[in-house]
């Protein structure tokens, strides 16, 4: 290697170094906080037990004197009494289940809904699935249908979980439903069935998530991939065929079922859409099937795990998201004894009953009553019976004779134990014996959890009064039987699991503070080193920082080692987390406090400096309102908007005359490009009524578009005009850019050949992969037509990786757009010999680079979204064209007021162009109210391209670009490319193209056989660094913000999914950065071999 490569390659390893340096801290930081945060709870894996078998009847013993006036050691010796005589369980009401979920079946898709009312029903999703309904409304004493609400997040795995241990989940869990995480150690009542001597063989089949969660339970599994939304039929047909096998048979205990059509439906189209009736009418064929042959010892159950939104997601808590249904059905009244029905006909609905009544209307935290939005009309006076989804699991197991799992917080549902021969007060009521088994489960483990944990002893004291007042209710019935004394106890029973249920989700993760305060010191002192490497970075070499930088990182592993090993032991954390924490936080101090041979000038700063640091306080400080974080789309397109106004006005008082034409110009057209951007958006739930949607296609074919509940989006189909809009815009954007480059006379070299034969046809086939995903969903298609137009799709796409891997390619091998231009001589000596394009040599060749970065991320956005992606891109580059105005202004300026002793050495001219200037010493680095505009301009992309830093706004569907089912590592490499592409990638690639902007090389000529060594990759790092600066400081200030309210209400809806988003944009950012560098090596490796250039 000779000397000059490896001069060469010095600068660019130490750059890579210190980006590779700080994106080490940040992981360890996020990582760190990450995990005290949004910590899981304290899993207990005990498992309840029955040591004697379930009996028909059963005799309360009789309470110590005193107990029923409540004193306290009487109710001490009455409680254990009651543990000695405790029933675990009752005898089995059904020797036989079937358990249906029907993924995002939402209440308004099996509860009535009448027409001419407001707002109407919707013909595509409403009085569709009508068997349920219609079977509770002829045989009421036999069927249970209510409103089924999920507690948030609404994923399945954490749904799935949530229906088996009647536990509640987490927001960290979340992740564990893509990443295949998640298996269950708690206790379940599916185990339980399993462990029961009686139990025979248990099946499964649907999504596969379950064989992942539940892989030792089942005799058989048939499961089906659950990622694929694409595909609306495979899993259906073959629950169905399994049902129809197995309910034929006699072998078997317990069949599961977990359908995917409904939610595929709804993440791929919407659910007020023409594919969902077919698919609705499907599953009511499916029911009647199941109704047809079903045995009186068997129980049907059929539910959803979760909900979905208007655009067909979830994962959120809105009321279409949480809003699932329950169905419980037998072909014999759920009481164990018939009775005879003598009350009037209204009556005979189970919700109805005396006993029910009595329980439903005590004022605990759990609404038993709801509204729906969708619905108006409700059965009942107070609205929709509506219950938690835990609730299912204490009924399960009693209806099956088994214990219930130990940390269950679910209360039984009365309905389904209330009988008319044996109300409350007969001494064998089944409804009060079932509260009595599932308030002590529920008391032993709350007695059990806080000796694990400290987050629900706050709440010891008052869970201490609920239980003393349940067992003097119950001592009073003891002592005198009857229905008013059986009703307060049943009553006292239930307000005290109500009340667990309450508290516990009040503090449903546990935060570990040590992990926390590490997370945050390793995350603040790496944002002060990022803001002190950049203010470095503008006068000491690239080498010599890094240098500085690895004396810093060996000092401090020296001494952070030790610590971290030693740190386990005091602070409690994992020998890794320890070494990790301790060794981060030690180097940078270490690197903090080394000197620099170059000592940093401490100037007064500029005004764009204080301006910019102005900006980044506004933004970072919206996280401290939950108002402020709902409306960051608004709020940061507003900031945008405010410096190009400004930067436009002062383009004005520019030095020369074309200046003060052209730089308010650029100003205004990037100012009305990102409005013309920002048209572009999602709405939050939050932002209602004052946010209209327009990212995805409006529908107004029914009155339903006016529903409240969908005020905030329309169905999750494209738009055509989006569709249509979009082919212009891959047509005409290769040439847009060549145009930009015509003043640097860069648009006829190798970028030309990059954009008309790699990036138009990549962005045409782009566009025609979303036109033929929105024909595909065309409802007159047949089956096979569907399947035509998706395998052309998926075709498509991959023509276009082929595109773009040439693109990639030939960047790599001949990034340089140069050309040259030969001019006879007028005497006729030799010709002149011009290199057009040399004075943006590096400006248009990392243009190419980027735009095949924009062409990867126009493939995985929607219509809507390429249209503001485009945008986004033609702004950045004004926005590059404007900063390299505003510099030149500046120098110009300093020169005057400097005029007599800044004469300056023109380079030679005789072979370029005079754009050559860019090139001289005094060429300032981009400031940082540059950068800052930048990236606010990716904020402006993120929000326009259809995302919220919810995740609910997540993209899914994009996962299956270029595939036919879920492909690791492409859909989840394409899903962060659709998120975090115009977030990151976008705006930090922007500010290397910011800094290389109408930046030429230095040439060996032979005037100067040895050019001064280009600052290429010191102002290429500073920008950089800037940027890193202001990601880190929103990732800093979204962290903070996050813990200081930490118990808020809002915590998981808004502070955790922005510090989320903020943490991952970070990461983003960091490897953004490699790659900018990456390719700015490249660009250099050519320049030096065609001009001799060299770097420092």
């Amino acid at each position: 290697m000779t000397r000059d490569a490896r001069t060469i390659r010095a600068p660019f390893l130490a750059a890579l170094a210190l980006i590779g340096t700080l994106l080490v801290w940040h992981l360890v930081g996020l990582v760190l906080f990450t995990s005290g945060f949004l910590l899981q709870r304290v899993e207990l894996t005990r498992t309840s037990s029955c040591t004697t078998p379930p009996s028909a009847t059963w005799s309360i013993p009789t309470p110590p004197r005193g107990a029923v006036e409540g004193q306290a050691e009487a109710l001490r010796a009455w409680d254990a009494a009651l543990t000695d005589a405790q029933e675990c369980t009752l005898p089995p009401r059904f020797r036989r289940a079937v358990v249906w979920i029907v993924d995002a079946l939402r209440y308004d898709f099996l509860a009535q809904a009448t027409p001419g009312t407001s707002p109407a029903p919707d013909a595509y999703m409403h009085n569709i699935l009508q068997t349920p309904f219609q079977v509770t409304q002829h045989q009421p004493r036999s069927s249970f249908l209510a409103h089924f609400v999920a507690h948030p997040p609404t994923t399945t795995l954490q749904r799935l979980k949530g229906l088996t241990t009647g536990s509640l989940p987490t927001f960290i869990e979340a992740g564990a439903n893509f990443g295949g995480a998640g298996r269950v150690q708690e206790d379940t009542w599916i185990a339980q069935v399993r462990g029961h001597p009686a139990a025979k063989n248990l099946s499964f089949v649907g999504d596969d998530t379950w064989q992942m969660v539940f892989a030792d339970l089942f005799d058989e599994v048939v499961p089906y991939s659950s990622f694929n939304v694409e595909d609306l039929d495979t899993v259906d047909a073959g629950v169905q065929a399994h049902f129809q096998e197995r309910l034929q048979r006699d072998d078997w205990t317990l069949l599961i079922a977990h359908s995917l059509g409904v939610d595929h439906v709804g993440h791929r189209f919407g659910p007020s859409h023409a594919r969902m009736p077919p698919k609705l009418s499907q599953m009511d064929d499916m029911v009647q099937m199941v109704l047809n042959t079903l045995q009186d010892d068997t129980l049907f159950v059929l539910l959803g795990d979760h909900g979905m939104d208007a655009t067909g997601d979830h994962g959120g808590d809105s009321e279409l998201e949480i809003g699932s249904a329950l169905w419980m059905h037998a072909n014999k009244p759920f009481e164990a004894t018939a009775s005879r029905w003598s009350r009037p006909a209204k009556m005979n609905d189970l919700t109805l009953d005396p006993d029910v009544q009595t329980l439903l209307s005590i004022g605990t935290p759990t609404p038993s009553f709801q509204p729906f939005s969708t619905l108006p009309l409700a059965p009942f006076e107070h609205g929709h019976r509506s219950l938690p989804q835990i609730d299912l699991v204490p009924t399960m197991s009693l209806l099956m004779g088994v214990p219930i799992p130990f940390n269950n917080l679910g209360a039984i549902i009365p309905e389904i134990f209330t009988s008319q021969a044996s109300p409350l007060g007969a001494s064998d009521s089944r409804l009060l014996r079932a509260l009595r088994i599932n308030a002590r489960q529920v008391k032993t483990y709350l007695d059990e959890y806080v000796q694990h944990a400290t987050d629900l002893q706050p709440f010891a004291h008052e869970w201490a009064n609920a239980w003393a007042t349940a067992l003097q209710a119950e001592a009073a019935f003891a002592t005198h039987p009857s229905a008013d004394t059986a009703q307060a106890a049943a009553g006292a029973y239930l307000l005290f699991i109500r009340l667990a249920l309450d508290r516990a989700q009040s503090v449903w993760a546990t935060f570990e503070y040590a992990r926390i305060a590490l997370g945050l010191a390793v995350l603040f002192t790496a944002w002060i080193v990022t803001w002190q490497w950049w203010r470095a970075s503008t006068v000491e070499a690239t080498v010599a920082l890094a240098r500085r930088a690895t004396r810093g990182c060996v000092r401090g592993s020296a001494v952070g080692v030790p610590l971290g090993l030693v740190a386990r032991y005091v602070v409690g954390v994992s020998w890794l987390e320890g070494v990790a924490a301790c060794t981060a936080l030690a180097t940078i101090v270490a690197t903090c406090f080394t000197r620099s041979a170059v000592q940093v000038p401490c100037t007064t700063p500029r005004v764009s400096t204080i301006v910019a640091c102005l900006v980044l306080g506004v933004h970072a400080m919206l996280f401290a309102s939950n108002s402020f974080t709902m409306w960051e789309d608004r709020i940061t397109l507003a900031l945008v908007a405010a410096i190009l106004l400004v930067r436009a006005i002062q383009g004005l008082g520019a030095p020369l005359p074309r200046w003060q034409q052209r730089m308010p110009l650029l100003a205004l057209g990037a100012l009305i490009l990102l409005r013309v951007a920002g048209m572009s958006r999602v709405c939050r739930e939050e932002q209602a009524p004052y946010c209209q949607p327009s990212f995805y296609a409006r529908s107004t074919s029914t009155m339903f578009a006016d529903n409240p509940a969908y005020a905030l989006s329309g169905p999750a189909t494209n738009s055509k005009y989006a569709i249509g809009m979009a082919y212009l815009v891959a047509f005409g954007t290769a040439d847009a850019l060549r145009r930009l480059l015509m003043p640097s006379q860069a648009h006829l070299g190798s970028s030309a050949t990059l954009l008309q034969w790699f990036i138009r046809p990549a962005m045409l086939g782009a566009a025609g992969y979303w036109l033929a995903d929105w024909v595909q969903g065309w409802e007159q298609w047949d089956d096979a037509t569907r399947d035509s137009f998706f395998t052309l799709k998926v075709w498509v796409a991959r023509l276009v990786f082929l595109v773009l891997g040439g693109g990639m390619v030939y960047w790599v091998l001949s990034p340089l757009s140069l050309s040259v231009l030969r001019e006879p001589s007028a005497n006729g000596g030799q010709p002149r010999v011009m290199i057009l394009g040399f004075g943006n040599t590096f400006g248009s060749a990392f243009l190419g680079a980027l735009t095949i970065v924009y062409a990867w991320l126009f493939l995985v956005s929607q219509p809507m979204g390429q249209l503001a992606l485009t945008a986004c891109l033609v702004s950045l580059v004004l926005l590059a064209e404007l900063g390299d105005h505003e510099r030149d202004a500046q120098v110009l300026l300093n020169a005057k007021v400097k005029e007599a002793s800044s004469q300056t050495e023109a380079q030679p001219q005789a072979e370029a162009p005079s754009n050559e200037s860019a090139a001289k010493p005094t060429r300032q680095a981009p400031t940082l109210l540059e950068v800052a505009c930048i990236m606010l301009l990716g904020f402006v992309a993120f929000f326009a391209t259809g995302h919220q830093a919810t995740l609910s706004a997540i993209q899914w569907r994009v996962a299956f670009v270029g595939m036919r089912s879920v492909t690791y590592p492409w859909s989840p490499l394409f899903v962060t490319l659709n998120a975090f592409g115009p977030l990151a990638f976008l705006p930090v690639l922007g500010v290397a193209l910011l800094t290389l902007w109408n930046m030429a090389p230095h040439r060996v000529t032979a005037d100067a056989p040895h050019p001064i060594p280009m600052r290429l990759i010191k102002e290429v790092l500073h920008g950089l660094l800037g940027a890193l600066a202001y990601m880190s400081t929103l990732s800093l200030s979204t962290a903070v913000w996050a813990l200081f309210f930490r118990r808020h209400l809002m915590l998981f809806k808004i502070w955790v999914p922005r510090f989320m988003t903020a943490a991952l944009g970070l990461f983003c950012a960091d490897l953004s950065a490699l790659l900018a560098i990456g390719c700015v090596w490249i660009l250099a490796r050519h320049v030096h071999k065609v001009f001799g250039t060299t770097f420092t």
